[in-house]
């Protein structure tokens, strides 16, 4: 029996075009993400650009029209890793400060990822230490944001009235220089991690120390402060 025209299918229509693409956003993440793990394996002097386009299978015109340099691409792997190290900006103006310290320094990380982010600030720290270029990069877009960020929290909870320093810069300086010796530089380009734990209450040691000397109304620990479990 033959099948009339009714029943016939209608003609599958294919697509024109070329297939869509992902948002840069989410190739950005992609590229950063690979290239850090390039980063890790090669060196700072060895990464290039070639090279991390081939990996992720880009065009050169891709990869420079996102990164427009080498500079650029190793200035995102130190902003991903700075935003894993400190939680800012955020709101935690309902979170008694030493809670709010405590959440702003990722102190509560799982002993996997406290690792992972080690593991990085250490090959960061010895890579640095033979390259100027990745010293100042590291030092502009880590070190310096990080104080950016911590000083604007700091003045903030001044305003509020929660703290009381005669510069919330120079607060901020001291509160990192103590919450980084939980990490301890064992020569030059290298550093021991403590451990996870051993970290965490070095931390939270810090944060009590700074508040006693900062916070307008001290919070004893145990009660609007943190314990040694954070709680």
């Amino acid at each position: 029996m033959s099948e009339s025209p009714s029943d016939a299918q209608p003609p599958v229509r294919r697509s024109r075009g070329r297939p869509k693409t992902a948002p840069d956003a989410t190739r950005r993440k992609e590229i950063v993400a690979e290239a850090l793990q390039m980063f890790r394996e090669l060196g700072y002097a060895q990464l290039t650009t070639d090279a991390v386009a081939a990996r992720c299978q880009l065009s050169k015109r891709t990869l420079y029209r996102l990164f427009p340099s080498k500079t650029d691409l190793i200035t995102a792997i130190v902003e991903t890793h700075r935003e894993k190290m400190i939680a800012l900006p955020g709101d935690y103006d309902h979170l008694p400060l030493a809670q709010a310290l405590d959440r702003i320094f990722f102190n509560d990380i799982d002993e996997d990822a406290d690792r992972e982010r080690f593991a990085f600030l250490q090959f960061l720290f010895v890579e640095a230490a033979v390259s100027p270029e990745l010293k100042a990069i590291s030092e502009r877009f880590g070190r310096d944001i990080t104080l950016s960020l911590l000083g604007d929290w700091i003045a903030h909870q001044r305003a509020l009235g929660r703290i009381e320093v005669p510069d919330a810069r120079n607060a901020a300086r001291m509160l990192m220089d103590m919450v980084i010796g939980s990490v301890t530089q064992t020569g030059p380009g290298t550093v021991e991690w403590p451990g996870a734990q051993r970290r965490r209450s070095y931390v939270r040691e810090c944060i009590r120390v700074f508040l006693g000397g900062v916070a307008v109304q001290p919070e004893p620990y145990g009660r609007q402060g943190l314990d040694d479990n954070g709680r």
